[in-house]
């Protein structure tokens, strides 16, 4: 037992299990509160399912080690980025198993199984990332920049094409932070973000606006920015009857159950407002965990994340090895940036993107994808190998 015990790592990753297993659990509870009333509880038994399977997951990526999964950082990348591109062929062309749901392709559905491939581009993208880093040194010049985005946008633009906006705002911030880690330098990271918030504008005033101003000069151009993506910022800075009534109401009804929780909430299973949140369980689902257990329940999911996030860092710093450093950074920074956008678009901070909150929302896929991703975040706290070399990423200027 002791020896299963050193080589788990228990001490060292017990943080990370306890965060992910109080996540889940307060987000079953408050999918349980979601379903019907009929007495069968069946979005709560399915995610019940799901946990298991991502247990058996996250096992499976804790028993391989995480350098042995790296070989095959470029297969996954390639299988994942194939399967984004097949449900963007069925937009054009009828295809099986793929289904649209709310004006998006992003799924595959196999019976009552679904899959999404977004959500296993995640895990690959920083694999693959990693590798790429770990080999190379010419990424700390401009041109050496060029393909770790190109990386990153490739998966990127696919995953807008679906539509999927809240998933592809993951890649860039989780790209910044893995080359910040690997030793890019600053100046170059920040010259590309300069010049990527430069675009914005014109991205924004480009193709014909019937719904706002434009400019004579873009209005020719190809129409990025879709009409309902556009009303959705709007709705940010607007609170008129008919904005709480239409493209804000999603917002505005999780705000209002958020709040109506209080201090300690009206109780597990309890969302008189909840239940008119539309997509409840999914990309609003903190929503009903204020309502349900109030401020203190709501510390509890933000500490855990917290804890997550911590021990995840302290795995990344105390690991020399510097693939099994980028990996744990990345994931980290993944993770963290999914719960941020999800966090700040129920509080209204940021428009309506959809994407769901880790470890909580409901959603097989998602689960899945983030088990593994804690699964080799356990696997390098277990395999730290003795490193007789300078630190890693270490340059002299």
């Amino acid at each position: 037992m002791r020896k299963l015990w050193e080589q788990l790592a228990i001490a060292t990753n017990w943080p990370v299990l306890a965060a992910v297993l109080i996540l889940s659990a307060v987000g079953i509870l408050s999918i349980w509160a979601t379903d019907s009333t009929d007495g069968i509880k069946h979005d709560g038994v399915k995610q019940l399912v799901f946990l298991g399977v991502s247990l058996v997951c996250m096992g499976l990526f804790q028993v391989v080690n995480y350098q042995e999964i790296g070989r095959w950082a470029w297969p996954f990348y390639t299988l994942s980025l194939l399967l984004i591109l097949y449900t963007l062929a069925a937009k054009v062309a009828r295809l099986p198993f793929v289904h649209e749901t709310k004006g998006a392709y992003a799924w595959l559905s196999f019976g009552s199984v679904s899959l999404e491939p977004a959500e296993l581009m995640k895990l690959a993208f920083v694999l693959v990332l990693a590798r790429y880093l770990r080999f190379r040194s010419n990424y700390r010049t401009m041109r050496g920049l060029l393909a770790p985005f190109a990386v990153a946008l490739l998966p990127v633009a696919m995953i807008l094409k679906q539509p999927d906006l809240g998933m592809a705002s993951l890649y860039i911030p989780t790209l910044f932070v893995m080359l910040f880690v690997a030793g890019a330098r600053i100046k170059h990271l920040l010259l590309v973000a300069l010049m990527g918030i430069a675009v914005v504008p014109l991205l924004w005033f480009s193709g014909p606006k019937p719904d706002g101003p434009g400019l004579p000069v873009l209005k020719h151009g190809p129409l990025f920015v879709q009409a309902y993506q556009r009303q959705r910022v709007f709705a940010m800075f607007k609170h008129d009857p008919r904005t709480m009534r239409e493209s804000a109401y999603q917002t505005h009804r999780a705000m209002t159950a958020f709040a109506s929780g209080g201090v300690t909430g009206n109780g597990a299973g309890v969302i008189p407002v909840g239940k008119n949140v539309p997509e409840a369980h999914n990309d609003m689902i903190f929503a009903l965990v204020g309502e349900q257990f109030g401020l203190v329940g709501a510390a509890v999911v933000l500490g855990a994340f917290l804890v997550l996030f911590a021990a995840g860092i302290e795995i990344a710093a105390a690991t020399r090895e510097p693939f099994g450093r980028l990996i744990a950074v990345g994931i980290v920074s993944m993770l963290a940036a999914q719960a941020f956008v999800n966090l700040a678009v129920m509080l209204r901070l940021m428009p309506v993107t959809g994407i769901t909150l880790p470890f909580v929302s409901y959603g097989g896929s998602s689960l899945v994808s983030n088990f593994m991703a804690v699964g080799l975040l356990l696997n390098i706290g277990q395999n730290r190998p003795l490193v007789m070399a300078r630190d890693a990423f270490e340059f002299g200027e």
